[in-house]
């Protein structure tokens, strides 16, 4: 596991923690790129919101740079699946280093929004890397944020693990707890759709499409942006990479009661 943009060491700490949770001590984390590969487009604070929550660091934490971590994993395992939750700068930089290695690795990210012109958080933290990475790789499906905004948690699914006195679950909570208090924003398991997707790809309606990222507008810098042509009818079948265009909610959520 990498962890990318901001505080990136604290990021793997937390990271390292949840995993010794679950008694997983045998995953190694790499603290990745803290800036993005031109210029540093959004601050994200000293530390992470949930950095409080830590208790113990220990762990695997390597000290190599991310993408080493990437390319070993995928030269060890060509089969895995990368599961990119925030800004694509390891990614892109992996990328850089092992183009051909890295064209063909199925990769499954959240982030962008494909139906409305509006940046996201995840594209606007590093709108090159996120350009790189969708204009080479040749096995990428996107879930953006237009999808992902369906999957908010109810007070009362919270209130519900909060009762099951696990640990891990504890932890887990008081991090989103700091989240809130901190941003205001409704929990939504924006990232977890990817991991949903992987238990069961009923969950995510797909379709076909050419794609970029905005680079240069002052208020549309990390927009995605359709290369299509409208004057012509394109097959959903068509396009170089697979984006999200439903979700079913109740499925989701019928996975997440099941596993989580």
């Amino acid at each position: 596991m990498t962890t990318v943009f901001g505080d990136t060491k604290k990021r793997a700490e937390m990271v390292l923690e949840f995993l010794s949770l679950y008694g997983r001590h045998d995953i190694p984390a790499a603290a990745g790129h803290e800036k993005a590969l031109i210029e540093r487009a959004h601050s994200a604070g000293p530390e992470p919101i949930q950095y409080p929550v830590l208790k113990n660091r220990t762990g695997l934490l390597s000290d190599r740079p991310a993408e080493d971590l990437i390319i070993q994993c995928v030269r060890e395992h060509p089969d895995l699946v990368i599961l990119a939750m925030g800004s694509m700068t390891n990614l892109a930089m992996a990328f850089l280093r092992e183009p051909e290695l890295m064209r063909h690795v199925k990769i499954l990210a959240m982030g962008g929004a494909f139906f409305d012109a509006k940046p996201e958080w995840n594209i606007a933290c590093d709108p090159e890397a996120a350009r790189l990475v969708m204009e080479q790789s040749e096995n990428l499906i996107m879930m953006g944020l237009d999808v992902t905004k369906y999957l908010r948690i109810s007070p009362e699914m919270i209130d519900g693990w909060r009762k099951r006195k696990d640990p891990a679950m504890d932890y887990f909570l008081e991090g989103v707890s700091l989240f809130q208090k901190a941003t205001g924003f409704p929990v939504t398991f924006h990232d977890v759709l990817l991991v949903a997707y992987l238990l069961d790809p009923e969950t995510v309606s797909l379709q076909r499409g050419d794609y970029t990222v905005e680079l240069s507008g002052s208020m549309t810098r990390g927009t995605l942006v359709s290369l299509s042509n409208y004057y012509e009818i394109h097959s959903p079948e068509e396009g170089r990479l697979q984006f999200a265009v439903h979700v079913d909610t109740n499925r989701f959520f019928q996975i997440l009661e099941q596993y989580f």
